[in-house]
């Protein structure tokens, strides 16, 4: 029988996990992509050369029952050999593999044979480990590849009650040459009120959609924007505020080379003058790779700043000097929410405890297991929760999250960015802001 291909990975937008540094030895040296929460995690500036991807390999409507039997051995021993839990969260694994087993022989089709074997992985039940049939798995890829393209209106939308916040818009896309900006809300589209269907907004090409849009500060008003071929590309944001405090705007930790943008943008915040403070932004941040994270994290410490561990092992994490600006002296407030996760709030945990970083917001999301992902002989993906992680000072954030220092329980997302509540708290923190 032909092994699973594991990949290495951490749950945690963008999307929902963490996945450790593409350099860590695997099985086969694949690219980890993002698992939980399916939303989408986009790459990085497409080159002018790219072409899109093509569509998803056709798949037969039924499987043998040998493929079935091969597949789902692999499922249920993967998950028995390498599950974090050595109690499997509290579920009987061997009596499943029985229950599920009859199941699978039982049904030849195709969909109903991957929907019953993720039903058995969601059976454990924590948050993070998932079956991803082969054409969501191929989707997975190409939603992280930097070769790829969309058909949408250009947006990454964050889902809130009664509205769709908008999180990112992509250079040069049809919503930017609407007028859309990051933090407008869509409170209806085509007439009807935003749902979390809605997405990021795709649809045909050339059709058009009229959205309902409300900006902090300004009255509802109608866009109409046209779908069309979108390049996706997801950047870093910085500014400078008044009294030389920079922000630092980092949306997910999924973009491959996010770390070097990150590095980039503060080597220009310090080109710009000598700073007094750093605002980092890590707000509906879900995650991403373990290198970018090191990466970030190399501007403002050293040396092992916590311990991945699994069944029976432990490895360091450990983050080396930084090829850009040493901002190890400059005062640092970090903004964190409960859509806040994975390495996004493990970024934000070291700073507090290594860098005296003081955090505003609200608890993250408490969601830091390390995920690993395995490639079955069909094409189809598991996803399972094969790590955790402590602090320097033992403690594990899984579950509980990230307690700021400032507790500011305010909707963020409704406010401009001058008039942030999170902000405006860090300006204070920092010496800028209203006394």
């Amino acid at each position: 029988m032909k092994q699973a291909q594991v990949l290495f990975i951490v749950c945690g937008l963008l999307l929902g996990c963490s996945a450790p540094s593409a350099g860590t030895p695997t099985a086969e040296p694949l690219r980890a992509v993002p698992t939980q929460i399916p939303l989408p995690v986009l790459p990085t500036t497409v080159p002018p050369t790219a072409t899109a991807l093509p569509p998803p390999t056709p798949l037969p409507e039924a499987l043998s029952l040998a493929a079935r039997q091969t597949i789902f051995r692999e499922v249920w021993q993967v998950v028995h050999d390498n599950y974090l839990y050595e109690d499997f969260n509290g579920v009987d694994w061997d009596a499943l593999q029985l229950e599920y087993r009859s199941r699978i022989e039982a049904t030849a089709e195709r969909d109903a044979f991957y929907a019953i074997l993720s039903e058995m992985v969601g059976q454990l039940n924590d948050e993070h480990s998932r079956f991803v049939p082969p054409i969501a798995a191929e989707a997975e890829n190409i939603s992280t590849s930097s070769m790829s393209f969309d058909v949408g209106i250009g947006v990454i939308v964050m889902p809130r009650p009664n509205s769709g916040f908008i999180q990112v818009v992509f250079p040069d896309s049809p919503a930017e040459r609407a007028g859309l900006r990051p933090r407008d809300r869509i409170i209806a589209v085509d007439g009807r009120p935003y749902t979390v269907a809605d997405g990021d907004l795709r649809g045909p090409l050339g059709s058009l959609v009229r959205l309902t849009v409300a900006r902090s500060g300004m009255k509802l008003r109608d866009v109409v924007v046209k779908y069309d071929e979108v390049q996706r590309v997801i950047l870093p944001y910085a500014r400078r505020f008044p009294g030389d405090i920079a922000y630092l705007s980092i949306p997910t930790l999924w973009v491959n080379d996010m770390g070097e943008q990150a590095s980039g943008a503060l080597t220009d915040l310090v080109g710009a003058g000598a700073l007094r403070g750093l605002i980092i932004d890590v707000r509906a941040n879900r995650g991403g790779w373990g290198d970018v994270l090191s990466d970030v994290l190399s501007h403002f410490v050293r040396g092992q700043v916590g311990t991945f561990y699994g069944r029976n092992y432990v490895r360091p994490l450990v983050v080396d000097e930084s090829a850009g600006p040493d901002l190890r002296r400059v005062p640092v407030v970090v903004l964190i929410d409960n859509d806040t996760a994975s390495y996004a709030e493990v970024l934000a945990a070291i700073l507090q405890l290594e860098a005296q970083a003081q955090v505003v917001g609200t608890r993250s999301a408490g969601n830091t297991e390390t995920i690993y992902a395995y490639s079955l002989i069909d094409g189809s993906r598991l996803w399972l929760a094969q790590e955790g992680f402590r602090l320097p000072n033992g403690r594990n954030l899984e579950g509980q999250g990230l307690e700021p220092d400032v507790l500011i329980d305010i909707d963020w997302t409704r406010f401009s960015e001058e008039d942030d509540p999170h902000i405006l708290e860090a300006l204070r923190l920092l010496g800028a802001g209203p006394k």
